[in-house]
């Protein structure tokens, strides 16, 4: 037990202690009856008003025990006057310093102990205190009104000093009436004829002067004196008194003091002489300065008011009734109308109806049992209950009583508070039903040092979590913990405890039994809050996470899957020399797999990719290459590119680039992606195979013209007859030769087209004679095939211009509508047809052949490729003439491309801007 060490100034607050006069006085109302109000509105089993002597502890009041003091050695409110807040003990138990204290361990046996100082004259001379046999904690407005409460006793105390010091002033001023000179009351003589007064000292002092210095005193000066708000008032008291309408002249007013402020006095007076005609003559009075006494009286009156305050603005109705049948009503506050729509005097005596007409019928009965047993307890009642209002509202109200007993043990008077608490009511039902809907358990969980744990709260569905009921665990929580995952239970246990010391939001995933012993997971999370007697009360929320947590480990090994398919694809890119990338045409943003850096000759440490960079490294000779084909990217969705980039030391390579746009309906901001591959060695073969084929076509072009015009001259018959079989070898000869010479003249032009020798005459002529011309030429061969030719043309193609090379036109279109012929069914349909797009016109042949193969896509512009090496046999061809029309077209600022799906035939176009006549 801890012994309380005396303040510093003891010797100063045992003399304002004594100072009060409250020592072994008498009980009194004044202090019964905030103790007792104190008493409802804490409902604490005792409360005190308690002064500290030098040897002991007096009670000056008392709620809840019978002795009268005790020995200030084992008191706990001398723990209270060494400081200035609220001294609060939760559990006395749990505090070694009061943990083997009498008053603890013996009756009342205290558990619950809360002080507030008692200030007189700046000394703390004792404590309101609150006492109860449960351990507890104050909430903030508990504790706002025990403060409230305690500067209720301090003004109490200080009002009957005042009261005191007023009635002794009533008889010092009985006694000066008598006493005239030799006291600290000034005196005044006035000739009221002559106006002549003389005044003592003292009246002179009242008002900061020497007599001498306000000599000589009129009434004149006097009447100057006197506050202006306040002149008429004594004037008129003066004529009541001289003429005779009252007895004495008796004003209190206020003088202005030589120092500028204003003093009260009490001037008192009578006419004391009258001349011979009957006329007042000498006037004889005093002077009294009250300044002192008026200040406290308009304290003692504010101090009241704040009292009167204080109980309307406790929230809720108080009351005193009688221990009868009807609870005759003696005092109800005004606050009764708020909760029932009547006024307090209705009640008052039962003068128009009895309080319990308005308690709901279906409450009255419970209401009575648990008063009476409180009463007959010796206890106090906290209850729940409805009132019917007068507009036909139900109003949920709390109650907190408790009687008040004789020197005999019987009930004098039954004293309660009440408040509403509607809203809480609902936010209670609110809160519950909000609990019944969520898919998960709110709960608290609360545990001890000594290692209980338990639940004060939970939701119903409690059960769905771990199969107990909220009862099951309400003060035992170890039957939710059985249902936990042993291999999970540890960790579930040491992160309760990390969240308890470190007093850190508790977070934690793991798995629970199900009745049917199946496996689920949970997701819990919960913040902790100290509690007084040092357990820790999490306030939380449990949730079913098993098909979340399903997907997240799928989600796992996806990702695991995803890292290695990562790798391998790395892997293969780096030993391929193939990078990726991805780029966003709106954006204008830009990814390089680490191999680009590279393939550009670049530092991946110091270099970010960016449009700008990648554009900065394009060789300036086919910029426009590229931007043109990024623009067709955004019409056809493929980029397909080949072209030469510089590095940083200035070597040339050549890249091809092969992209595709993301499905347009998921991809707002245009995403490309493709891939980039360094093909310089494999241009540096192209260009030896070039120069070979170049070579050898040229060499093989003039024996082939004298071999075919010996074979022609032969099929003419002028130089000799041959026989049918020779003839039909000769036709041969003569159709292999005509094919050997297209095949070198495509490379010719090939070659002439990559050395940038081939000449072009560029005019500007109308579409639809090219297209019709054509259609023309080519419809003997779709005869021969049983093919239609169709030609399309939107209205205004009758007007536009083309800025092109009339035969290398219709050489391209020629290449177009013969493979397209070739490669369609018997009885088939190929159309040719000119559409305005943007700027420009697209050419395009369609057909409905079998399409182009998904792996031939990519290579469909190459030299010497075609889709099946059967095909040069079926259909003929030397897989040269879609390599040389995209030679053709680029070289007339134009550009090429195909749409193809497998089955539903193929169609190629060209697109050429329009040209405006200037």
């Amino acid at each position: 037990m801890l012994t309380p060490v005396l303040p510093h100034s003891e010797q100063e607050r045992l003399i304002s202690l004594q100072n009060t006069g409250l020592l072994d006085t008498d009980p009194e109302q004044r202090f019964d009856r905030l103790t007792h109000l104190a008493q409802l509105c804490i409902g604490t089993d005792i409360v005190l008003i308690s002064l500290i002597d030098s040897n002991r502890q007096w009670f000056k009041s008392k709620q809840g025990v019978e002795v009268c003091e005790t020995s200030r050695d084992i008191s706990i409110c001398g723990h209270t006057i060494l400081g200035t807040d609220i001294f609060e003990v939760s559990d006395t138990l749990l505090d070694s310093r009061f943990a083997d204290n009498p008053l603890v361990v013996n009756a009342p046996f205290i558990r619950f102990y809360a002080g507030v100082p008692l200030v007189n004259n700046g000394e703390n001379i004792g404590t309101l205190c609150f006492i109860d046999s449960q351990p507890r904690q104050f909430t903030d407005k508990e504790r706002q009104i025990v403060f409230e409460f305690a500067k209720s006793v301090e003004q109490e105390i200080q009002d009957k000093l005042q009261e005191q010091a007023h009635e002794l002033l009533v008889a010092s001023e009985e006694m000066y009436r008598s006493v005239l000179e030799g006291t600290r009351i000034g005196t005044w003589q006035w000739n009221i004829q002559t106006g002549e007064s003389n005044c003592n000292e003292r009246w002179a002092e009242v008002i900061g002067y020497t007599l001498a210095e306000l000599e000589p005193i009129t009434i004149e000066a006097w009447i100057s004196m006197i506050h202006p708000d306040d002149l008429a008032y004594s004037d008129t008291a003066l004529d009541d008194h001289l003429n005779g309408s009252t007895p004495f002249y008796d004003v209190k007013c206020r003088m202005k003091h030589k120092d500028g402020h204003y003093v009260w006095v009490h001037d008192r007076g009578k006419v004391v002489s009258y001349s011979a005609d009957g006329k007042p003559l000498m006037m004889y009075g005093t002077q009294a300065d009250i300044t002192k006494e008026n200040n406290n009286e308009q304290a003692l009156l504010q101090s009241r008011d704040q009292f009167k305050t204080l109980v309307a603005n406790i929230p809720g109705m108080t009351y005193r009734c009688q221990h009868d049948e009807y609870w005759t009503m003696l005092y109800m506050s005004e606050h009764i109308y708020d909760l029932s729509g009547y006024p307090a005097s209705d009640f008052i005596n039962n003068d128009q109806r009895y309080y319990v007409s308005i308690v709901h019928p279906d409450d009255r009965a419970e209401l009575f049992e648990i008063i009476e047993k409180a009463v007959q307890n010796h206890t106090s009642w906290v209850l729940n209950f409805r009132i019917l209002h007068k507009n036909g509202s139900v109003v949920w109200v709390e109650e907190r009583g408790a009687a008040e007993y004789d020197s005999t043990g019987a009930v004098q008077y039954l004293d309660g508070f009440i408040m509403d608490v509607s809203k809480e009511k609902k936010l209670q039902d609110q809160l519950y039903k909000l609990t019944q809907q969520l898919p998960g358990v709110v709960y608290q969980y609360q545990s001890w040092p000594d290692g209980r744990s338990a639940f004060p709260y939970a939701s119903d569905a409690i059960e769905d979590i771990y199969g107990v009921k909220p009862e099951d665990v309400l003060t035992d929580a170890s039957n939710a913990f059985t249902r936990i995952y042993p291999e999970d239970l540890a960790a579930v246990a040491l992160s309760i405890e990390e969240s308890a010391k470190h007093q850190t939001l508790w977070k934690q995933e793991y798995r629970v039994y199900r009745d049917d012993n199946t496996v689920t997971w949970m997701s819990g999370s919960a913040t902790p809050e100290m509690m007084p007697d040092g357990s820790t009360l999490w306030h939380g929320y449990i949730q079913d996470i098993t098909q979340t947590k399903e997907h997240y480990l799928k989600l796992e090994e996806l990702n695991h899957q995803l890292n290695v398919a990562q790798q391998s694809l790395d892997l293969a890119s780096e030993q391929a020399q193939i990078g990726y990338w991805q780029a966003s045409l709106k954006l204008g943003t830009l990814w390089w797999s680490p191999i680009i850096y590279q393939i550009f000759g670049l530092d991946e440490q110091d270099i970010v990719p960016s449009i700008t960079l990648f554009k900065s490294a394009v060789h300036p000779d086919d910029i426009d290459k590229v931007a043109k084909s990024e623009q067709e990217a955004r019409l056809t969705g493929i980029h397909n590119v080949v072209h030469r980039i510089i590095r940083p030391n200035g070597e040339v390579r050549w890249v091809h680039e092969l992209g595709q746009l993301v499905a347009e309906d998921k991809n707002p901001d245009l995403i490309l992606i493709g891939s980039v591959q360094d093909i310089t060695d494999r241009m540096k073969l192209q260009q030896v195979k070039d120069e070979f084929i170049s070579t050898v076509s040229h060499e093989l072009r003039t024996p082939l013209t004298s071999i075919y015009g010996a074979l022609n001259l032969l099929q003419s018959g002028k130089l000799v007859t041959l026989p049918a079989k020779a003839d039909k070898l000769i036709d041969i000869a003569s159709s292999n030769c005509k094919q050997l010479s297209r095949l070198i003249n495509d490379l010719l032009d090939i070659e002439k087209l990559a050395a940038g020798k081939m000449l072009f005459e560029m005019k500007r002529l109308p579409i639809e004679p090219l297209l019709q011309r054509a259609i023309n030429d080519h419809q003997p061969y779709a005869d021969l095939h049983n093919i239609t030719l169709t030609l399309q043309l939107e209205k205004q193609m009758g007007e536009a211009l083309l800025y092109i090379d009339e035969h290398r036109l219709l050489q391209i279109l020629t290449n177009f509508l013969s493979n397209a012929v070739k490669f369609s069914p018997k009885a088939g349909n190929v159309t040719l047809s000119a559409t305005q797009i943007y700027d420009e016109i697209e050419i395009a042949v369609q057909d409905q052949g079998s399409g182009i193969p998904e792996d031939f896509k990519g290579k469909i512009f190459e030299r010497f490729s075609q889709a099946d090496a059967s095909s040069s046999k079926a259909k003929g061809g030397t897989g040269l003439g879609l390599a040389l029309c995209k030679e053709l077209i680029e070289a007339m600022n134009g550009s090429i491309g195909y749409r193809s799906e497998t089955g539903t035939g193929s169609r190629f176009y060209i697109r050429l801007p329009i040209s405006v006549e200037q």
